[in-house]
């Protein structure tokens, strides 16, 4: 069973979203004053409502419900579902690594034993505007990649946590700018090579 989620490096979006959303709201407070002053309420308060709703949909959006990183991703005979749990934001040199962390349900009709999940960097996508092959899995160190689960999952939404791998920059002699705001895609395997 192979599955992929993407885990962003760099700096935390939500911070931007926040700031683009406070501006929005502050925005529209201004216009309702202007209008107020020239008695222009009808128009101003169509404007505010469309800042008040921009304002909210930054705020309440995706982006800010969940981090990018947990991420379904199921089996392709759908009998089990992989979730990443743990983020993984500002992976940077001298930054110590970080946990992986994430959970796996067996959605099948039968008990499925849980041996291990593996879990490696199938690929890493730059910025926009950032040279592709500037930044690749190299960049990266993936630490206890196997984790040891040993658990026989109950049909029909058994679920069991894993854990026990964790992922750094690699830091190198060579300009690593490229990896900067870079999305790592990590594969999550259970049981591979026919364990369990």
């Amino acid at each position: 069973m192979n599955c992929d989620t993407l885990p962003r490096t760099g700096p935390d979006d939500l911070g931007l979203l926040l700031i683009i959303a406070l501006a929005c709201l502050v925005a529209g407070a201004a216009l309702v004053v202007l209008a107020r002053r020239r008695c222009q309420a009808p128009a101003t308060s169509a404007a505010v409502l469309l800042l008040g709703l921009l304002g909210a949909a930054l705020l309440l959006g995706p982006g800010a419900a969940a981090p990018a990183e947990a991420v379904d991703c199921v089996a392709a005979d759908n009998s089990l579902t992989v979730t990443q749990t743990s983020t993984m934001s500002g992976l940077a040199p001298g930054v110590a690594p970080v946990p992986i962390t994430g959970r796996v349900v067996n959605n099948g009709p039968d008990s499925t034993y849980i041996d291990v999940v593996a879990v490696e960097i199938s690929a890493v996508t730059t910025a926009p505007g950032t040279p592709a092959a500037a930044c690749d899995a190299s960049d990266y160190l993936l630490l206890d990649s196997t984790m040891a689960v040993g658990r026989t999952l109950r049909p029909d939404g058994g679920a069991t946590p894993f854990s026990g791998a964790s992922i750094g920059f690699a830091n190198k002699a060579v300009n690593q700018d490229a990896c900067q705001r870079a999305t790592v895609h990590l594969r999550y395997t259970v049981n591979p090579d026919g364990q369990g």
